[in-house]
C-alpha cells in the first residue's frame, strides 16, 4: 500500500517510500541547482574543519623548529579558511534558499493542479477542514521544510562528514576516539525519528479535525442558532482541541527526553579524546598537535549536531505535512473518456443516496426535452438538488442511468462536460481580482462589450455605477460585493461560458423578490436555446416554465405545465396554493 488510510472518507496519507519519491522528484526537476548548492555546502565543511588541522599542525611545528614566516603563512591560510567558510556557506545558503522557493512553488503548483482534477464528490466527502489545512498549512510547512530546514539538515550532515573524514586524517588512531559517541546519537536519533512521526502525523490530523469543525459551525451558524445548539457546537470544538492539545503534548514528551541525550552525545567524544588522547601522547603513540586537532573537531561538532537535532522536530512536522500533501496525489483518476453526441439528458430508474446513509431518490427517471426550460419543484428534502449534482456529474448513481447525449454524464471528461453543462448553486464565489478578470474565468477571449452585455442580461445594473467599469478591483479589500451581486455575476459567467445545459438550483435566491422575477425573465431569454433545468423552492419561477417535474419522497409524482398541473390539483396543486397563501 502507498497510503495510509484515514478514518471515514479522509484523503490518504502518503507512506515514506512515497514522501521519497515525491523528494526524489523535486530534487530532479532542479538537479543542476542542487549540485551545485551541495558543491558549495561542502566546500564550506572543507574550510571549516581545514581550521582545527591547520592549528593543530602549528603546535606541531612549533615544536619542531618551524620558521616563524613558516608559522605566519599557515596562520594566513587559516584566516584565509575562515573567510572562505563564510563566504561560502553564505552562497550555498543564498542559493539553497532560492532552490527550496523553486521546489515549493512546484510543489504547491502540482499539488493545486490535483486538487482541481478531484471530484467534487471526493473533496466534499473528505471534508473541507482536510483539505483546507492540506492546502494551506501543510503546504506552507513543506515549503518551509523546502527551503528552510531541509538545507540546514543537509549542511549539518555535510558538516559531521567533512569532520568525521578530517579527524581520520589527522589520526586514525584518534578518529576512533572520534566515533565513540555516534551509536548513543544515533540511537537517539532513530527511536526519536520513529516514535515522533505518527505523533506528528497525527497533530496535523487533529489540525484537520478543528479546521473541519470550525468550518462547519461557521457554515452553519444560522441553523445552529434556530435550533440553540451553541452548546453542543462549543463542546465539539473544545474536544477537536483538547484532542490537538494532547497531541502537542505528546510532542514535547518526546523532546524533554530526546534534547537532553543529544547534549550528553556530542560532548562524550570530546571528553575521550582529550583524556584517553593525552595518555596516548605521553606513550608516544600521538603528537599533542593530533590531539588538539581532533579535540578541536569534536568541539565543532557541537555546532552542526545541535543545529540538526533541533531542526529534526521541524522535519518531522514537515515530513508529517509532506505525507498529507503527497496523499493526495495518490488518489486514483477517474477514468471518465465517454464522448456525448448532442446535449440531451436523460435520468432512467436513478436511485441514489449519499455515503452508506439511505436511498434519496427512488427509481426516478425525468427526460428533459432539449431546449426546454424545465423546473423541479418540491418539498423540502425531497431531492431536488441531488438530481442537479446528478445531472451536473458531481455523483454517481446507485442503480439506473443518468445519460448526457447519450453517455454515462460521470464518464464524460470534466472539461469536456463543464462545457455543456454548468451548474449554478447559491454559493458563488468572487475572486480579489477585478470585474473583468472575475468575468473571463467563464469566457477568456470574450471582450468588453460582451462583458457588459452578460451583466445587464441578468439585470447587475450596479456594475454601470463602479469607479473604474470592468478594471474595478473585487473583494474584501477593495470593493465587496453583496450575496445578490455575487450571484449576478455567476449568473453572467453562465451566459459567457454558453453551455448546452444550465442547471439553476436556487441561482437567485440572494436577489431581492422585486428583482428576482426579472433576472429570471432576462435571464431565461439569454438562454433561449438551451437546455435550463431550475431548481426552485420559490414558486413564481415555475409558472413561466415550459415544464414542471414535482419531485416528492425521491420520486417524481407528476410532470406538466403550471395549468396542468393547477387542473390535476395534485401535489404540485396543493404546494401552489400554499404559496400563494404565503406570498398573500
Amino acid at each position: 500500500m502507498t497510503a495510509q488510510s484515514q478514518s471515514g472518507h479522509r484523503l490518504p496519507i502518503a507512506d515514506r517510500s512515497a514522501m521519497l519519491r515525491a523528494i526524489g522528484r523535486l530534487v530532479l526537476d532542479d538537479k543542476a541547482a542542487f549540485c551545485a548548492v551541495l558543491a558549495l555546502y561542502v566546500a564550506a565543511a572543507g574550510a571549516g574543519a581545514a581550521l582545527p588541522v591547520m592549528l593543530g599542525a602549528v603546535i606541531d611545528g612549533i615544536g619542531t623548529g618551524w620558521t616563524a614566516s613558516r608559522v605566519d603563512l599557515v596562520c594566513g591560510a587559516i584566516f584565509g579558511c575562515v573567510v572562505a567558510q563564510l563566504v561560502l556557506m553564505r552562497t550555498g545558503r543564498l542559493f539553497g534558499y532560492r532552490l527550496g522557493e523553486r521546489a515549493a512553488a512546484r510543489l504547491r503548483e502540482s499539488f493545486v493542479e490535483r486538487v482541481m482534477r478531484l471530484p467534487l464528490g471526493t473533496v466534499e466527502r473528505a471534508g473541507t477542514g482536510d483539505l483546507a489545512t492540506r492546502t494551506s498549512g501543510d503546504v506552507g510547512a513543506v515549503a518551509e521544510l523546502l527551503r528552510k530546514t531541509g538545507p540546514e539538515v543537509a549542511v549539518s550532515l555535510i558538516e559531521l562528514i567533512v569532520i568525521t573524514v578530517a579527524a581520520f586524517v589527522v589520526s586514525p588512531l584518534l578518529g576512533l576516539l572520534f566515533l565513540v559517541g555516534v551509536p548513543a546519537l544515533v540511537f537517539a536519533a532513530r527511536r526519536y525519528a520513529r516514535l515522533a512521526s505518527p505523533v506528528f502525523i497525527s497533530e496535523r490530523a487533529a489540525m484537520s479535525e478543528i479546521a473541519e469543525t470550525l468550518t462547519a459551525s461557521a457554515a452553519g451558524a444560522q441553523t445552529i442558532a434556530a435550533y440553540r445548539m451553541q452548546d453542543e457546537r462549543r463542546g465539539a470544538g473544545h474536544g477537536r482541541a483538547a484532542t490537538h492539545l494532547d497531541r502537542l503534548k505528546g510532542i514535547i514528551r518526546l523532546q524533554t527526553w530526546f534534547f537532553p541525550a543529544t547534549d550528553l552525545t556530542f560532548l562524550i567524544p570530546t571528553v575521550v579524546v582529550t583524556i584517553v588522547g593525552g595518555l596516548w601522547y605521553l606513550e608516544g603513540w600521538v603528537t599533542i598537535g593530533e590531539v588538539v586537532a581532533v579535540a578541536m573537531l569534536t568541539l565543532r561538532l557541537d555546532g552542526p549536531v545541535f543545529r540538526s537535532m533541533m531542526s529534526l522536530s521541524e522535519f518531522q512536522m514537515g515530513g508529517a505535512a509532506l505525507a498529507r500533501v503527497e496523499g493526495v496525489h495518490l488518489m486514483p483518476d477517474e477514468v471518465r473518456e465517454a464522448a456525448p453526441s448532442g446535449a440531451e439528458v436523460r435520468l432512467d430508474d436513478v436511485t441514489f443516496g449519499y455515503g452508506d446513509g439511505p436511498d434519496v431518490l427512488h427509481g426516478l427517471s425525468l427526460h428533459p426535452r432539449p431546449g426546454e426550460r424545465l423546473v423541479v419543484v418540491g418539498p423540502s428534502g425531497a431531492g431536488k438538488s441531488t438530481i442537479a449534482r446528478l445531472i451536473a456529474g458531481i455523483d454517481r448513481p446507485r442503480t439506473g442511468s443518468v445519460m448526457l447525449g447519450g453517455v454515462p454524464v460521470a464518464d464524460i471528461p470534466l472539461e469536456v462536460l463543464r462545457r455543456k453543462v454548468v451548474l449554478v448553486t447559491q454559493e458563488h464565489y468572487v475572486f480579489t481580482a477585478t470585474l473583468r478578470e472575475n468575468l473571463n474565468l467563464a469566457a477568456p477571449e470574450a471582450g468588453d462589450e460582451q462583458l457588459l452585455n452578460a451583466l445587464d442580461q441578468v439585470d447587475a445594473r450596479w456594475a454601470c455605477d463602479l469607479p473604474d467599469g470592468l478594471d474595478t478591483a473585487l473583494g474584501d479589500e477593495y470593493r465587496e460585493v453583496t450575496i445578490a451581486e455575487a450571484q449576478q455575476l455567476a449568473l453572467a459567467r453562465v451566459i459567457l461560458a454558453d453551455p448546452d445545459v444550465v442547471i439553476l438550483d436556487e441561482a437567485t435566491a440572494g436577489i431581492d423578490p422585486g428583482s428576482a422575477g426579472n433576472v429570471e425573465a432576462s435571464l431565461a431569454a439569454a438562454l433561449g436555446g438551451r437546455t435550463v433545468i431550475a431548481i426552485a423552492h420559490q414558486l413564481q419561477a415555475a409558472e413561466a416554465a415550459d415544464r414542471i417535474a414535482v419531485v416528492r419522497e425521491g420520486r417524481i409524482a407528476e410532470a406538466g405545465t403550471h395549468h396542468e398541473l393547477l387542473a390535476a390539483e395534485g401535489v404540485y396543486a396543493s404546494l401552489w396554493s400554499v404559496w400563494k397563501g404565503v406570498a398573500a
